[in-house]
């Protein structure tokens, strides 16, 4: 995984229909407009909520079952370049996962080479070759995450999908086109 400028995503944003929404200056979303072949899944942990587009589809789920949803995500997805993008800065998401991938040495590189990053947004980019790496700092974000800026946005380059992992929560899922949304969908209630 390497740190990019947030300009190298820009036509990926423009492509998908990806647009900021900011709450305040510490939070920025990012959101797959609603069109005619654009489809929103919302997979809350039962007792909460997730806020989610208009006519998104709502599926509770527990919240021993949202490891292995994300799990199956990433590998349905892995055969894409994937970017991540922190809901508020860098620093927050590595903060909070400092002590659960302290012994992962692929994430201590990263770490090591986040130093002028971490109070930035600007996007991680991953490949198929980091899907261990990218499961673990998720399962790590589910377990220990509990403000809104430790959130973490996944865009996949090539597929038009954005999975938004909301801590407390669960998981904020868009999709370009409905053949992609059936096979996400299908690994969600699998």
């Amino acid at each position: 995984m390497d740190f990019i400028k947030a300009d190298e995503i820009r036509d990926l944003l423009n492509d998908y229909g990806i647009e900021q929404d900011t709450t305040d200056e510490n939070h920025v979303f990012l959101r797959m407009s609603s069109g005619h072949s654009v489809q929103h899944l919302a997979l809350s942990v039962a007792g909460t909520t997730c806020d989610a587009p208009k006519g998104a589809d709502r599926q509770d789920i527990t919240e021993e079952t949202l490891p292995s949803i994300i799990k199956h995500l990433l590998y349905k997805l892995h055969n894409n370049q994937m970017v991540l993008v922190p809901v508020g800065k860098w620093r927050s998401i590595f903060d909070i996962v400092a002590f659960s991938l302290a012994e992962n040495e692929d994430w201590q590189r990263i770490d090591a080479a986040a130093s002028v990053e971490l109070n930035s947004r600007d996007p991680l980019l991953a490949d198929s070759g980091d899907l261990h790496l990218l499961e673990e700092l998720f399962q790590a974000l589910v377990r220990d995450s509990e403000t809104p800026d430790q959130g973490l946005v996944l865009i996949t380059v090539g597929l038009p999908v954005v999975l938004e992992l909301v801590p407390g929560c669960g998981l904020r899922l868009s999709f370009g086109n409905e053949a992609i949304a059936a096979e996400v969908r299908e690994v969600c209630t699998a």
